[in-house]
């Protein structure tokens, strides 16, 4: 217990001393170094103001200033479009017949068949060909339903000369309906590079040639134009 009390004591006498010391401190620096800082005995402290030293100005040069030229007026054009009026039609006037008193106007011919006879020539029917080798004539005879027919006698007359041959004549061996006549150099006097006119028609028979038709006439105009004529077709009505 007795030494509990000595160091009770010791640390009292420490901190004790400690305030005093801390207190005659801040009394020394109340009553002495501040009425002294404030009457002048310490020198204030120097307030440095900065100096700015003018620097040498330059001289800028003036740039002229470039005025833009006024623009020149820009010529306006007028563009005029010139429509062309419509051309009215023209009328052409219709042709006029003129008859001569006294004579008849000429009929135009009727592709019609003639009335009476059996057979027409079709027309348009027969093709016209260069042929110098071997000329010939070629055809067919229809019944009224366009169906081939055989046994009609077809005849061909040429300078003064007749010439028959039978529709499907097997025995030449030609088709059902189809006829054919060939000719050449030497034939009964025949020269193919010369002009002429054939005749055909369809008769009876080559005993009794009655015509059957109305004849069908051709103009030869040598095998270099018309050596092979096909395709002449005789219709029955």
């Amino acid at each position: 217990m007795k030494s509990k009390g000595r160091l009770a004591a010791i640390i009292g006498g420490i901190v004790g001393g400690s305030l005093v010391a801390f207190c005659c401190g801040l009394i020394f620096t109340l009553l002495v170094i501040m009425p002294a800082r404030e009457s002048g005995g310490l020198p204030p402290h120097a307030t440095l103001e900065p100096s700015i030293e003018s620097s040498p100005s330059l001289g800028i040069a003036s740039i002229p200033t470039r005025t833009p030229a006024e623009p020149s007026a820009t010529p306006t054009y007028a563009v005029i479009i010139l429509s062309p009026e419509p051309s009215r039609p023209t009328t052409t006037p219709m042709p006029t017949v003129t008859t001569t008193p006294g004579e008849a106007p000429t009929p135009v011919p009727s592709p019609t068949p003639t009335v009476g006879l059996p057979f027409y020539y079709k027309e348009g029917s027969r093709v016209e060909e260069e042929n110098c080798v071997r000329q010939y004539l070629q055809g067919w005879v229809h019944d009224a339903s366009g169906a081939p027919l055989n046994g009609v006698t077809v005849r061909w007359d040429r300078w003064g000369e007749s010439f028959f041959e039978i529709s499907g004549d097997l025995e030449k061996t030609w088709r059902r309906g189809e006829w054919k006549f060939t000719y050449g150099y030497g034939q009964a006097g025949f020269d193919p590079r010369v002009t002429t006119d054939f005749t055909l028609q369809i008769v009876l028979s080559e005993g009794d040639p009655t015509p059957l038709s109305e004849p069908l006439v051709i103009h030869y105009a040598g095998c270099g134009l018309t050596g092979q004529i096909t395709n002449i077709v005789f219709k029955r009505q």
